[in-house]
């Protein structure tokens, strides 16, 4: 078996830059090939946190290098049909959102991720999954580029503004703001706003709904599925199964 992993991206920056280092180093140490599976809504992700680039790094587009979006893979999601020649020793989906884990629980494949599970699934291809909401309590997201609007004194030349090469800085009601609808996380405002108006990457605590908990623990007894509880345990598990091929 060739020495290839998958990596699903959802629509969710909490755990996205963990994951990301465990995946380029594993690629790197392990001298293994990426390709990323990245869904609509985890297209927007990586750009808002800067990843659009950086991805290249771990999928370059070579064969079985690729990066995956939903038109390149078509409305018959032709690369999923890898999993079912077992051409991967494993599809690793972090951050899976909730929605995306409500899809996999009630047997749903409409993006191309969860249609990459369900293949893998089928193909008996292990699969491995970091939901963000994992249990009741609180979950910790990392919050995309803002404007602290109690900072910002709305100069009459906005440095960000002019700085910004997405033009993704705007005034709004006499004080900047951040439109993530062109934001691609690059951090030149931030380092332009005399006032430290701008932050990135803020880490926050939002409370998890019940619904998501329980579709969590319905994924941990899921045939096939093995849910993860940090990304540190990515790098484990994948070195476990390369040592299982030699």
């Amino acid at each position: 078996m060739e020495r290839n992993i998958a990596w699903g991206i959802t629509g969710s920056g909490a755990y996205l830059f963990e994951t990301f280092k465990a995946i380029k180093k594993i690629k790197e140490k392990q001298k293994v090939k990426v390709t990323t599976f990245i869904s609509r809504a985890g297209e927007e992700i990586i750009r808002i946190y800067g990843l659009l680039d950086k991805l290249k790094e771990v999928s370059p587009g070579n064969y079985y290098e690729e990066l995956v979006d939903e038109k390149l893979s078509g409305v018959s999601n032709v690369y999923s049909g890898r999993f079912s020649l077992k051409r991967y020793i494993a599809l690793i989906v972090s951050p899976a959102t909730a929605n995306t884990v409500a899809k996999i629980v009630h047997g749903i494949a409409d993006t191309v991720v969860t249609n990459a599970v369900s293949q893998a699934v089928k193909g008996r291809v292990p699969v491995f999954v970091l939901p963000v909401d994992l249990r009741d309590g609180e979950v910790e997201i990392t919050v995309p580029c803002s404007v602290n609007r109690l900072k910002c004194r709305g100069c009459e030349v906005c440095r960000p503004i002019a700085v910004c090469p997405y033009e993704a800085v705007e005034i709004v009601e006499g004080l900047a703001r951040i439109n993530l609808s062109r934001c691609h996380g690059c951090e030149l405002c931030v380092e332009t706003c005399p006032f430290s108006a701008i932050e990135c990457w803020r880490r926050e605590k939002l409370r998890t709904r019940r619904i998501d908990v329980e579709n969590t623990r319905k994924l941990a007894m899921m045939e096939g599925i093995h849910v993860l509880i940090e990304p540190k345990q990515i790098e484990k598990e994948i070195l476990r199964l390369l040592r299982e091929l030699k």
